[in-house]
Formats: structure tokens, C-alpha cells, sequence
């Protein structure tokens, strides 16, 4: 994206915005109604899916916020230019705090997708703006110290979403964790109300809707048909219908990017060799990510018996090891490169992968899953950091929005598809083994309800193991394919851009930069 000023270079003198230190504070608790929602619902789904029922459809609750919110990140990004920030990020809180509202009382699976799919269309505005109003209100040298302090801000909240997840869960109800992220929301909405005006002027109205249609079309096809492809009652021909249609319909968005003035995302930049392995390793660190924070809380309370505070206090580590590792790697990237910190980072998320299988093979106790947990949380702070950077790096400052996005699309794609792909591979290998493990005595949601979980321990304790036992193996060989997945990310990795010639900023300057 562009505008119709000249870009803010380091060298030019921060500009004179009223009510700057609002606004950033606005911004920092719109993205906490981000990256709590990104977490909080985890270790709350497994106890969801157990009153509404309809375990089939597990995946389906993840992965329809992550698609929604993922192919509209290219459309914000354009409609910030044409109808102005505000409008937009005001637009974009909105709808997902309609759709928040909408999932708390959701009485049935397919409720709760619909609200989800809302909450993501949403929820797409959110980061793309709030990156872009950053933009308009720092200076790039700015930039660049702000964004150490947004990246703890979103580590902090995000850290906190398991634990308060199941906190919510056992106390108010799993209603609660669609409520609780709603009055940073509002106050941030409030703020940018009254304090934050638009400066720019749009630079042009091409929408690219052509290629913005495609995108969803393609997209959308595509995760229908690999979660369609699970040997359940959905028929083959189905599946491959839409996969044809994923192929026709993103074949012609390749097409049509290649002509377009204003491309949604330009192939051309996408194929350059310093940028195209970054979005590879990105879609596949997505992958890694959504999946860990989907299955593995099922596999503690569906596989293990566990609760939901075992669940939060399993998958919490992650993320204080993402963000503890971002600290540490962002002077590290600076000093030894992009390709070395992405294959380090990319090497610890193998190994904890390695690490989960061998637990889950053995029936490893839970602070044994935790630790290795923490080093799979290890990798992702360098990766992730790797990875942005080194596609910054590799374009002008006007191309870097286009990039940014690009890369914010890939992990959040890589992200839908992998928790669609796991949750076809664990349907097929165990929906029908466990219904007939269960003999109809039980519903195999009820593993996933505590209240219910105790009764059937007292009355039916063989079959509740045996129904146990086999969501644990069909689990384990989804975790085999997270590492097959983690192993391409790690081959991919050496192909990224080497070198990086900034200098690192410091938590005091970072912070400084805030209070001007």
C-alpha cells in the first residue's frame, strides 16, 4: 500500500500528532481484543465441545476464525487507503465485538462457527490497521522502537489467555471467555473515537475485487476440502469437488494479480527468491502454532482425563517461551543473520515436536509434555522474527505494507489449513473406532465435559479408557504430522535471506518513543 505522501524515512523528524500517547494507547487494547481471543478460547474448546457436542466439528471452530480473518487482512489493508483508518479499525471492532457477543450464547455447534466466522471477519481489520495507523503516526525509526513494546504487550495478553480461559470455564462458564475481551475493546474504541483523526487522502479506488474474490473463493474451497477429506459421512465426491474448485479459482487469482494496477498481493514480490522461502517457513510456523494450540489441549483433557486447568497449564509455556525467545533473538537477528536465527529457530521447534511424539507415545505425565512445550516455544520467537524481517528487508519502503500482509496471510493460512488437514487426519482415523469403543453408552463429547467425566469413571471406567486410549492414538500420528511439517520448515529455512544491516533498539528507547 502507498499514499499520496512521500513515505516517513528514519531521518525525518517525528510528526506533530495531538493526542499521539492516546492513540498508541488505543492501539495497544485493540490489539489485546486480538491475541486474547487468539488464546483464551484453547483450553476452553475441549469443555465447549463437550455440552454442545459434535466433536467432528472441532477443527471447524478454529479454523473458520482463522480463514475469515485471514482473507480479509488484503481487504482492510486496501480499505484503509480508500475510506480512511478510522472508518475502518472503528468498523472492525465493531463486528467483532458483534460476533463475540453473538458466541456467548451460542446453543449449538453450528451457531458457534457462524459467530466464530464473524468474530474473524473482524478480527482481520484489526492487525493489518493497527500496523498501518503505527505507521502514519510514528516515524520509521519509530516504528522500529514501537514495535518492541507492541510485541510485549500482544506476548503479555496472549500469555494470559490459556490460564484465564480455564479460570472462565470453571468459574462463569464457558459463555465468560467471549465477554472477557470486550472492554478493552470498547475502551479502545472509545479513545480512537475522540482522538484519532485520518491526515491522508486515499491514493486510488481500485479494490482489486477480482483478485479479493478469488482469494476467498480459492481459500475457502480449499479448507473445505481437506476437512471434508476424513472418511466421514460427507461424501468423496464432495471433497473433491471443492478441491477443483481450490485449484480452478486460486489458479485464477494468479492470473488475474499478474494484470491487476493494484494487486491484493503481487506474485511478482511473493516469487523473489529473498522473500518467497520467508512465506513458506511462515505458512508452515502457522501451521506449528495453530495446531499445537488446537490439539494439544484436546489431547490432555480427550486423551489424558485432564481438566481445563490442566490444559491451560500445559499450552501457557508456549507462548512465555515465544515471547521471552523474541527478546533475546531481536539483537540476534541483527548480529548473526536471518537465515541462522530462522534454521535455530526452526531446530528447537523439531525438537520439541520430537519431543511431544516421545510423550505421547509413552504416556509421558504432564509437566514432561509442558517442557518440551517450552522449547517448542523457543523456536517460534526467532522464527517468527526471521521471517518478517528478512521479507522487510528484501523491498521499499512502499512495498513493505504488501509484504507484511503477505506474511501475516501465510501463517495465519498455513494456520486454517493445518488445524483442517489434523482435524481430517484424527476424524478418519478415529471417529468410527470410537463410536464403537463406546458401545452408545456415552456421547465421546462427554470425555471432554469434567462434569460428566466423573460419572463416567464410577460407571463406565473400561470403556471410558478404552474411548481415552483412542483419542490418544489417533492424536499421535496428528503429532507425527506436525513434525513432518516442522521438518520441511526447518529445510526451508536455509533458503532464507542471509543478512540484515539495522541497528537494534533498546526496551528504554522503545518505551521513550511511547510518552512523546
Amino acid at each position: 500500500m502507498s499514499s499520496t505522501t512521500e513515505p516517513t524515512t528514519s531521518s525525518t523528524p517525528a510528526p506533530t500528532i495531538p493526542g499521539r500517547r492516546w492513540i498508541t494507547a488505543a492501539l495497544m487494547l485493540v490489539m489485546v481484543l486480538a491475541s486474547l481471543e487468539a488464546t483464551v478460547t484453547s483450553t476452553a474448546m475441549p469443555t465447549i465441545i463437550g455440552q454442545l457436542h459434535g466433536l467432528e466439528h472441532y477443527a471447524w471452530v478454529a479454523s473458520i476464525y482463522l480463514l475469515s480473518s485471514t482473507i480479509t487482512m488484503p481487504l482492510y489493508g486496501r480499505l484503509a487507503d480508500i475510506l480512511g483508518r478510522k472508518r475502518v479499525i472503528l468498523f472492525a471492532i465493531a463486528l467483532f465485538a458483534a460476533g463475540s457477543i453473538a458466541a456467548a450464547f451460542s446453543q449449538s455447534m453450528g451457531q458457534l462457527i457462524l459467530f466464530r466466522a464473524i468474530q474473524g471477519l473482524g478480527a482481520g481489520g484489526i492487525m493489518p490497521v493497527v500496523l498501518t495507523i503505527l505507521g502514519d503516526i510514528f516515524t520509521l525509526e519509530e516504528r522500529a522502537k514501537i514495535q518492541s513494546v507492541f510485541s510485549a504487550v500482544w506476548g503479555t495478553s496472549a500469555l494470559a489467555g490459556p490460564a484465564l480461559g480455564a479460570f472462565l470455564v470453571k468459574t462463569l462458564g464457558w459463555p465468560s471467555i467471549f465477554w472477557v475481551n470486550l472492554p478493552a475493546g470498547f475502551i479502545g474504541l472509545a479513545i480512537l473515537i475522540f482522538k484519532y483523526h485520518d491526515r491522508q487522502k486515499p491514493h486510488s479506488t481500485n479494490l482489486d475485487l477480482p483478485g479479493l474474490a478469488t482469494l476467498a473463493v480459492g481459500s475457502t474451497a480449499l479448507l473445505a476440502a481437506v476437512s471434508l477429506l476424513s472418511g466421514t459421512a460427507a461424501p468423496v465426491w464432495l471433497a473433491l469437488a471443492l478441491l477443483a474448485l481450490a485449484v480452478i479459482t486460486l489458479t485464477a487469482f494468479y492470473r488475474i494479480e499478474l494484470r491487476a494496477a493494484n494487486p491484493i498481493m503481487s506474485p511478482r514480490l511473493m516469487m523473489q527468491p529473498a522473500i518467497g522461502p520467508a512465506m513458506i517457513v511462515s505458512g508452515l510456523l502457522g501451521l506449528g502454532v495453530f495446531c499445537l494450540d488446537t490439539y494439544v489441549p484436546l489431547f490432555v483433557q480427550g486423551g489424558m482425563g485432564g481438566d481445563a486447568t490442566a490444559a491451560a497449564a500445559t499450552v501457557t509455556p508456549v507462548m512465555l517461551a515465544w515471547a521471552t525467545s523474541s527478546i533475546f533473538a531481536a539483537p540476534l537477528v541483527v548480529r548473526l543473520g536471518f537465515r541462522f536465527m530462522s534454521v535455530i529457530g526452526a531446530a528447537f521447534i523439531l525438537a520439541g515436536f520430537v519431543g511431544l511424539l516421545i510423550c505421547a507415545f509413552f504416556g509421558a505425565p504432564l509437566w514432561a509434555i509442558t517442557a518440551v512445550l517450552f522449547l517448542t516455544g523457543c523456536g517460534f520467537g526467532p522464527s517468527s522474527m526471521a521471517c518478517l524481517l528478512s521479507a522487510q528487508d528484501a523491498v521499499a519502503w512502499q512495498q513493505r505494507g504488501n509484504i507484511t500482509s503477505g506474511i501475516t496471510f501465510f501463517r495465519n493460512f498455513g494456520g486454517a489449513i493445518g488445524v483442517g488437514a489434523m482435524g481430517a487426519l484424527f476424524n478418519f482415523l478415529s471417529a468410527a473406532k470410537l463410536r464403537t469403543v463406546t458401545f452408545g453408552q456415552f456421547a465421546t463429547s462427554d470425555l471432554l465435559d469434567h462434569r460428566r467425566l466423573e460419572d463416567l469413571q464410577k460407571s463406565h471406567p473400561d470403556l471410558l479408557q478404552a474411548a481415552q486410549s483412542t483419542i490418544a492414538h489417533g492424536l499421535l500420528w496428528v503429532f507425527v504430522a506436525m513434525l513432518l511439517a516442522a521438518a520441511v520448515q526447518l529445510l526451508f529455512s536455509r533458503f532464507i535471506r542471509a543478512h540484515r544491516h539495522h541497528q537494534p533498539v533498546t526496551t528504554t528507547e522503545a518505551l521513550a518513543s511511547v510518552g512523546e
